[in-house]
C-alpha cells in the first residue's frame, strides 16, 4: 500500500474511532490496525487519540492484532488512567482550597469531560488542569496556588508543581479568565454562578464544572461553530 493510501486508511480509522462504535466503524478500525498499524498509531499520536484507540481495542479486541501491540496499548491505557486519577486528585484539592478562600472556579478541558463522556476509562488524553476563574479573583487564586506548592510562569497564566512521581512528575494548572475562543471577561461571573458539580467515584468532593448548556456552547465555540 502506498504511503498516501496508508495515511488515508489511518485517517479513516481515527475518524471512525471518534465518531462511534457501530459495526461499520468497527470494521474500518479493525481492518486498519491489522493492515496499517504503524500509520494508525502515528495518526492517533498526532491527533491525541492514542488512549482512545487503546480503550477501544481493550473493549473490542481484534484477534489478528499481535499480542505485543495489545500489551503496549493496555499499558498505555493504564498509565493514562493513573495520570487522570492524579490530575483529578490535584484538581479536587485545588478547587476545594479556592472555594474555602472564597474563589469560584470551574474545571475546563479534558478533565471536565473524562468522566461524563469517557466513563473514567483513561480514553481521554490531556496534559494539564484548566481552571476558569473571575478576573477579580486572580490575586487570591495566585495566593492559594502558592500555598499548594505551585510556581507561576512569567505571565502567571500557567502554574506548575513537582510531585516526585516518576509517572506524573509535574502537575500543570492553566488559568483562564475568559473562555477560549468565546465570551469576554464580563461573561465569566455569570458562567461561574451557573456552575454545577459532579461527583466522580471514588472521590467524595465534587468536581466543579460549567453548567451543561454552557459546556455545550463552549465546545461549539472551540470548534468554530
Amino acid at each position: 500500500m502506498t504511503d498516501r493510501r496508508a495515511c488515508r486508511f489511518a485517517e479513516d480509522a481515527v475518524r471512525a474511532l471518534c465518531w462511534g462504535t457501530g459495526a461499520d466503524n468497527h470494521e474500518t478500525i479493525a481492518r486498519a490496525v491489522v493492515a496499517e498499524l504503524g500509520a494508525v498509531l502515528g495518526q492517533s499520536v498526532r491527533s491525541k487519540t492514542l488512549c482512545l484507540l487503546a480503550a477501544y481495542l481493550h473493549d473490542h479486541p481484534v484477534a489478528e492484532l499481535d499480542r505485543t501491540v495489545t500489551r503496549f496499548l493496555d499499558s498505555t491505557l493504564r498509565t493514562n488512567r493513573y495520570k487522570t486519577y492524579t490530575c483529578r486528585v490535584a484538581a479536587l484539592a485545588d478547587t476545594a482550597k479556592l472555594r474555602t478562600a472564597g474563589v469560584a472556579a470551574v474545571v475546563l478541558g479534558g478533565l471536565s469531560v473524562e468522566h461524563s463522556l469517557y466513563a473514567s476509562t483513561g480514553a481521554r488524553q490531556f496534559s494539564d488542569i484548566d481552571l476558569l476563574i473571575a478576573p477579580g479573583d486572580a490575586e487570591r487564586t495566585y495566593a492559594v496556588l502558592r500555598s499548594q506548592g505551585y510556581q507561576p510562569s512569567r505571565d502567571s497564566g500557567t502554574w506548575t508543581r513537582p510531585t516526585g512521581d516518576p509517572i506524573v512528575p509535574l502537575i500543570v494548572v492553566d488559568l483562564a479568565t475568559t473562555l477560549p475562543r468565546s465570551g469576554t471577561e464580563d461573561d465569566v461571573p455569570d458562567l461561574l454562578a451557573r456552575r454545577t458539580s459532579v461527583k466522580v467515584p471514588p472521590h467524595d468532593p465534587p468536581l466543579p464544572g460549567l453548567a451543561p448548556s454552557d459546556a455545550v456552547n463552549h465546545t461549539l465555540a472551540r470548534l468554530g461553530w
